[in-house]
């Protein structure tokens, strides 16, 4: 996979503060991680088949072709990072900044 460079520039002209932004696309990010991580789980659940007491290791960790078209197609989407950067971007989302429960955290 090739690196994507981001304009630095858009994002900053976004916000008064580029930390806390970037904070916040950290946390979207892992938020779409965990989402493509459960529909993997999702869609794996049927082909994860447990043989009981098999006769080698190898018919206990059986692996179904549709197993690995599922992996492949999810290897080919782009990266959480990628996804949260681009949100952001077009405004997909927005992050929100309590100011009180932060005071309490200074002192």
């Amino acid at each position: 996979m090739s690196i994507r460079p981001v304009d630095f520039e858009d994002i900053q002209s976004q916000t008064d503060n580029v930390y806390e932004v970037v904070a916040a696309m950290g946390l979207r990010a892992k938020e779409i991680n965990e989402e493509q991580r459960s529909e993997l789980e999702e869609e794996l659940a049927p082909y994860q088949v447990k043989v009981k007491n098999p006769a080698s290791e190898g018919e206990a960790d059986k692996v179904f072709p549709e197993q690995v078209a599922i992996a492949q197609k999810y290897e080919g989407k782009l990266k959480p990072t990628i996804l949260s950067i681009e949100q952001y971007k077009n405004k997909e989302y927005r992050f929100y900044y309590n100011e009180s429960s932060v005071a309490s955290r200074r002192r």
